[in-house]
């Protein structure tokens, strides 16, 4: 066992509405208990940590320093993009989910039992290889380089305009507070079924091409979940090498309304007609009109025409 461990921790204050720093003041008591030297950055806006982790990045660390993160998907994605690009993009990161729909902890199964992570840390652990997603073609901040990456999905259409509508509602706070923040989303299929549009896609994977009309959304995952925990992609894994792709068309109203009961219900909507599957390591997407997007649970703030090209990526991580 190794006592010299320290952690340098990035804590997003509003994550969850509150959870965050509940986490954090657990986390805190633990490594006083421990006599576990710390130190903490908060993050003063939004995207904060894109640049707080690239300055970690580029510095040298002892192997017994931890990058520790608290916070949600927005947050990882958020310091998993400061590190790939900065100097040093296998340092290790540690994370403690602590936000409203909490998909990546899902997705690699990731615990929020502190006391054990703490044990895992004092032990001298080896970081798992997990994947992640990276693309070119769309930046969704400035401090972003050409290259940007994100740990769940990268949704075009139908998702993407849930994930807009519910980061814009006073009710998300409200049942953040109580722990449902996730049940917004779910909420917000109902709302926006009716106004999303269709629009056309051509899809460049594998040496071959494929176009989709009267498409409602355009997911590209790393993993079975998103917006809160539906499993948009059952198979799909953290560590299988692969970027996975939904494309579902828009089919008469009542088959639609079969169609996402059973991506709410039991993921059984890959056998069904209008949903498509193309798992490959690199994706390129074409989209026919603006669209919204989201991204780890961050979405666009206005509709946008997409030419984007996807790779799998991979990242070291320490659950």
């Amino acid at each position: 066992m190794n006592n010299s461990i320290s952690l340098h921790i990035l804590l997003n204050p509003i994550a969850g509405h509150g959870q965050s720093i509940r986490m954090f003041s657990r986390l805190e008591n633990l490594l006083e208990d421990h006599k576990i030297p710390y130190d903490t950055e908060v993050s003063p806006y939004p995207s904060a940590f894109i640049s707080i982790a690239r300055k970690y990045g580029n510095e040298l660390h002892s192997s017994n320093e931890y990058l520790t993160v608290i916070g949600g998907d927005g947050s990882l994605n958020d310091v998993l993009n400061g590190i790939k690009t900065s100097s040093h993009p296998e340092t290790p990161i540690v994370y403690i989910p602590a936000g409203s729909g909490n998909d990546f902890a899902r997705g690699a199964k990731i615990s929020t039992n502190l006391q054990s992570l703490i044990q895992k840390l004092l032990n001298n652990p080896q970081p798992e290889q997990i994947d992640c997603g990276s693309y070119e073609g769309y930046k969704r901040d400035s401090e972003l380089l050409q290259r940007s990456y994100f740990v769940n999905n990268f949704g075009i259409g139908f998702d993407a305009y849930v994930v807009h509508q519910s980061n814009r509602q006073r009710l998300k706070n409200a049942l953040n507070k109580i722990n449902f923040g996730s049940l917004i989303y779910k909420f917000n299929v109902i709302n926006v079924l009716k106004k999303q549009d269709t629009f056309s896609v051509t899809i460049k994977a594998k040496d071959e091409i494929w176009q989709y009309d009267n498409v409602y959304m355009a997911t590209t995952t790393n993993h079975p979940y998103f917006g809160g925990g539906v499993a948009i992609m059952p198979q799909a894994t953290v560590t299988d090498h692969q970027l996975w792709l939904a494309i579902v068309q828009k089919p008469s109203w009542s088959k639609f309304i079969k169609l996402f009961s059973k991506i709410l219900r039991d993921g059984s909507q890959i056998n069904d007609p209008q949903f498509h599957v193309i798992k490959a390591d690199e994706i390129e997407i074409s989209t026919s009109k603006p669209e919204f997007c989201q991204i780890d649970g961050e979405d666009s703030a206005d509709k946008l025409p997409f030419h984007v090209k996807f790779k799998v990526d991979h990242f070291n991580l320490i659950k």
